[in-house]
């Protein structure tokens, strides 16, 4: 299809086009907003100012296009950069040239005295100083904080309101320095920075001039090099705001959003499984736009775009899905990489602790020794990705998590390699998958101060109760060192699991409470024969753990008992296996090499 049939239809209000094939086109300047282009071929077009706001491109190929603004939209652009970076630097220059004015050549006329001017001065060149110093070092936002607290000191002092004033001037052209510079390297780097260099010769000669001082070709010199000086920090600063220092967010945003106006709109766009790989994205606008799965692998300038409420927002992530390869020295661990097209990437030994991974592909990603620990991984596809030696400690994975086809040796369920999956050996194919699919139908309560199972049975009771539908069932006690109990429940599938998780806990503590109070009762009637409160809770507690008064306590019925004791010399691990019916529950209790530990 030609890109004027496209439009000839959509402006007749037709908006289904999927599956279309316009490769090699020009939909420049177009206004395809809420257009359906899903699996349509879109690679080499030029989509420069064309608005697909609202549209849907699912799964539709964007391979090497081109996006930005129109022509007619340059020429503004460049002049709008003329501008900011001009008109900064001759603020600059004016208000440094009367303050180095009022410290060469001080008259008095400016505050009433010789020595109220050099005052004026000094604090006037204070204020840029310690503004563009925060500025530098800690953001904009320190920058505002230091210049508010030095205009205090300065009221407090009793320092000429006139210091302050200009000072307040001084400080925005500062700040806007910043602004137009950020602006420059997103738009035209020559006009800004001849706009930098003209602002700042006018506005010296012109503070200068202004002075009738003595000393005016000192001063001129003076005062270009000290804000050609200043206009050079605040390029560093700029081009640090592009490269996605958070620092410097408010200026990468605001210099953005000057220059992306007339640029490719994708706002509130699906652009599910969309392939944007090798595409040229500069001032594309992403806000609010769904890009689950989408690919942007070796996508050029999309610093450049603005990405509000998406992942893309984040630069660290936006390097990786443009890379697929981490970046030195750079930190990964609690990272939103929610719904991230990292497929065949290269992950191994990167530390994900607590990364959000759902509805990510990661088909095919090497992830040999990644720490995967509290990762969310719910609906993330895990195929031909190798997983071999990773530690999955504690990751929160569902029956939507696609583990089948993923390459796995072994794995480690603890961190510092402990707890290896097989203990010995590597799984056969098939294997991997079949262990997490069974832990996916189970929910851990884990018992970190030893377990009263009165209030166990009670709490886990009135759980069957009111979550008849999860099945529930006692699959296994485990007895772990230091005290601590596992206790593992079959469910349905489909059970909400961190809901009655939860409710289980919260039942038990009650019950717990409860009896708590009811020993103490009991204790007080008997506390001369028997001793202390704490000796009786003591026996109590050594009374409950014994693990045949835990067959005791399971077993309502004759049933079958095979108990066999584990004992293991790293970290003196018991579980006792029993077979036999609880209230028609079938209960299963196995050793550690059984199901993986909690």
């Amino acid at each position: 299809m030609k890109a004027k049939e496209l439009l000839r239809r959509y402006n007749k209000g037709e908006r289904d086009f999927r599956e279309v094939d316009l490769s090699g086109e020009s939909l420049r300047g177009m206004t395809l907003a809420g257009i359906d282009l899903s699996g349509a071929n879109l690679s080499h077009t030029d989509l420069r100012g064309t608005k697909f706001t609202g549209a849907k491109l699912i799964g539709t190929q964007l391979c090497e296009t081109k996006t930005g603004s129109q022509r007619r939209w340059l020429i503004p652009s460049r002049l709008l950069s003329l501008a900011l970076s001009g008109l900064g630097s001759a603020l600059l220059s004016l208000f440094v040239a009367f303050f180095l004015d009022s410290i060469i050549s001080p008259s008095g006329k400016m505050t009433g005295s010789v020595a109220g001017d050099v005052a004026f001065g000094m604090f006037g060149l204070a204020v840029i100083a310690v503004t563009l110093y925060f500025n530098y070092r800690q953001g904009i936002m320190a920058a505002l904080s230091a210049f508010a607290f030095a205009v205090g000191v300065a009221i407090s002092a009793s320092v000429p309101g006139s210091a302050s004033g200009a000072a307040a001037f001084t400080f925005a052209a500062a700040i806007g320095g910043s602004i137009a510079g950020a602006s420059a390297f997103a738009g035209s780097i020559a006009v800004a920075g001849a706009g930098s260099i003209v602002g700042s010769i006018a506005g010296s000669v012109t503070g200068a001039g202004a002075t009738n001082s003595s000393n005016q070709t000192l001063l001129i010199g003076v005062t270009v090099v000290i804000v050609l000086l200043i206009t050079r920090l605040n390029w560093t600063i700029s081009r640090r705001a592009l490269l996605g220092d958070p620092r410097d967010k408010l200026i990468r945003d605001l210099a953005i959003g000057l220059t992306s106006v007339g640029g490719t709109r994708f706002d509130n766009a699906d652009l599910t499984g969309a392939n944007f790989s090798k595409a040229t994205l500069t001032n594309a606008h992403f806000k609010a736009a769904t890009v689950r799965r989408t690919c942007f692998h070796l996508s050029k300038q999309i610093h450049l775009s603005r990405a509000y409420k998406t992942p893309l927002a984040n630069r660290t992530a936006l390097n990786l899905l443009v890379s697929l390869r981490p970046e030195p020295n750079t930190t990964y661990s609690g990272l939103n990489l929610q719904g991230a097209h990292l497929a065949n990437a290269n992950l191994a030994d990167l530390d994900l602790t607590e990364t959000d991974l759902s509805g990510a592909t990661l088909a095919g990603a090497d992830l040999q020794r990644t720490t995967l620990t509290k990762v969310q991984a719910l609906g993330t596809n895990f195929y031909q990705a190798n997983l071999t030696a990773a530690c999955v400690e504690s990751w929160n994975i569902d029956s939507t998590t696609q583990l089948t086809g993923a390459l796995c040796e072994h794995v480690y369920l603890l961190r510092n390699q402990q707890e290896r999956r097989p203990n010995s050996g590597t799984f056969e194919p098939g294997e991997f998958s079949e262990l997490f699919e069974e832990v996916l139908n189970t929910i851990d309560l884990i018992f970190r101060d030893g377990m009263d199972w009165q209030a166990f049975m009670q709490t886990f009771q009135t759980i069957q109760v009111e979550h008849q539908g999860a099945d529930l069932e006692i699959q296994s006690i485990e007895k772990k060192g230091n005290g601590v109990m596992v206790v593992r429940l079959n469910t349905h599938p489909d059970a909400d699991k961190p809901m009655i998780h939860g409710a289980f806990k919260q039942e038990y503590e009650l019950k717990l409470a409860a009896m708590e109070q009811e020993y103490k009762s009991l204790l007080a009637s008997k506390e001369q024969v028997l001793g202390q409160k704490k000796e009786i809770i003591e026996l109590y507690r050594q009374k409950s753990a014994d693990m045949t008064t835990i067959a005791q306590s399971l077993a309502q019925r004759p049933v079958t008992v095979d108990v066999k004791a584990v004992a293991s010399s790293k970290t003196g691990d018991e579980t006792i296996n029993i077979q036999g019916n609880v209230d028609g529950s079938v209960v299963r209790i196995g050793d550690g090499d059984d199901a993986p530990s909690a």
